[in-house]
């Protein structure tokens, strides 16, 4: 048995303040001490399994392996186990750090209360009514995100359909699971969720693909088709505001769906601010009356923006330095008003009004992106690339952008691999039992499909 090690104060500050970044954390520490108060010591296997039945998480485990709080206890049936030491020093952080984390304003306050617990209730209520006999159903119906992009192909036709396919996608990327190489399972190389946004003129179907599929609008009969209880749409809420009320959303992740999004861009000093929330990276604002924050982005985003185009052509708007950084975080997709595009929309806007368009599976499509989630946030799978594909794929997009030409980023390989391994987790709650889920050649093809369209369209651009 190892012997207890001296911390010093300082020592102590450091470690705990690493291990504790969010109330997520707190919940979790607790959670531990009382398997701990229980048990006495654990081994690691135990205290994963606990923490996921507490608490949907065993994050800490990972970040408490880096500090002296953590001491080898010796050994049960051959496996070394372990404990927490100053526990008491634990507790009486943990309480002061509850303590210190009040919202910084009115208006987050008011958001928790009126916004968050209504769609903590939906998004509860769902998950606590599912049994077996719903999730045998949605499998049936939806197996891969092949069945899904046929649905696409049916509301909007072959040659619009990637416009509604990427929102569904993006839906199913925002449990963020960690993302490994087959060369290497130990080191992550990504991760899944990403925030989406749709740019060009207006008229273009932008605002249908975003939002109203995802929210829906019962004046044209479109049922919605995004995730229960994780979306929030803001619209006509100024930047300062939607600054405010994020705080309120640290511990209880939603997609945000926001139109007009270059209006934030009015605001000054908002650009800094929203890279740092397209990061989903800690967040801060000061002005001469409030302080909001320091705070911890943990949602995504699906915006939806207006371009212009000039007697030249299109105007680059990765040319602008300062909207670009914000682009960069993003995966893109921009729409040229072109009179193929027009002629398109328009025989879709005839099927829809005569009633040809069949929204049939959109309730079964809500629940199997809501219970995915919900599975994929508690059970944390690996998602995995094969290197082949891996290397493949981002050399034949490098080799695109230079043979077009086109105004990219080279940080659109790591967007299609958020891509392909959002889509293939489609396949989840089949392979609900499975650890792994490796990432199928479906879900890759539809990521190259995305990709090179873009890397064509943005070599049209002025």
């Amino acid at each position: 048995m190892k012997n207890r090690v001296k911390v010093t104060a300082e020592q102590f500050r450091n470690w705990i303040r690493h291990v504790i970044q969010s109330s997520e954390d707190v919940e979790q520490m607790l959670s531990l001490l009382k398997l701990q108060d229980m048990r006495g010591a654990w081994s690691r296997k135990d205290a994963k399994e606990y923490l996921i039945a507490r608490t949907g998480g065993y994050s800490i485990l990972g970040r408490l392996k880096n500090t002296g709080l953590l001491v080898e206890s010796g050994e049960y049936g051959g496996t070394k186990v372990y404990k927490l030491q100053d526990t008491i020093k634990i507790r009486e952080y943990l309480r002061k750090y509850r303590e210190s984390q009040r919202l910084s304003t009115q208006e987050a306050v008011r958001e928790y209360e009126d916004v968050i617990l209504r769609l903590k209730r939906e998004y509860e209520n769902f998950v606590a009514g599912v049994d077996e006999e719903d999730v045998e159903e949605w499998c049936r119906k939806i197996r891969d995100v092949g069945d899904i992009e046929e649905y696409t192909k049916r509301i909007m036709g072959n040659w619009l359909y990637m416009d509604a396919l990427l929102p569904i996608i993006q839906q199913y990327s925002i449990g963020n699971v960690d993302v490994f190489s087959s060369a290497n399972l130990e080191r992550k190389i990504n991760q899944t969720g990403f925030s989406l946004a749709y740019f060009g003129e207006p008229g273009t179907g932008k605002t249908f693909a975003t939002d109203d599929l995802l929210r829906g609008k019962e004046e044209k009969g479109i049922p919605p088709h995004g995730i229960i209880g994780k979306i929030r749409y803001a619209q006509g809420m100024t930047p300062k505001m939607f600054i405010a009320i994020l705080e309120a959303y640290q511990d209880y992740p939603v997609d945000w769906v926001i139109p007009e999004f270059r209006d934030f861009f009015a605001y000054r000093g908002m650009v800094e601010k929203l890279k740092l929330v397209m990061e989903r990276r800690e967040v801060r604002d000061e002005t001469r009356n409030v302080v909001i924050g320091p705070y911890k982005v943990t949602s995504f985003f699906v915006v939806n923006y207006n371009t212009q185009s000039t007697r030249s052509g299109w105007r680059n708007t990765m040319g602008d330095p300062n909207f670009s950084a914000v682009e960069d975080r993003m995966i893109c997709k921009l729409f040229l008003n072109t009179s193929e595009r027009r002629r398109r929309i328009w025989e879709n806007m005839k099927r829809i009004a005569s009633g040809k368009v069949d929204y049939s599976l959109a309730p079964t499509l809500r629940m199997h992106i809501t219970y995915t989630y919900h599975l994929l946030t508690t059970k944390r799978p690996k998602v995995i690339m094969e290197e082949e594909d891996f290397t493949g794929l981002g050399d034949e997009i490098a080799r695109e952008i230079e043979r077009q030409s086109a105004h990219v980023s080279l940080r659109i390989v790591d967007r299609a691999i958020q891509i392909a391994t959002a889509a293939s987790m489609v396949r989840y709650l089949n392979e609900r039992d499975s650890e792994e889920l490796v990432v199928d050649h479906k879900s890759l093809s539809l990521a190259r499909q995305f990709v090179m369209e873009e890397i064509r369209t943005r070599s049209m651009e002025a």
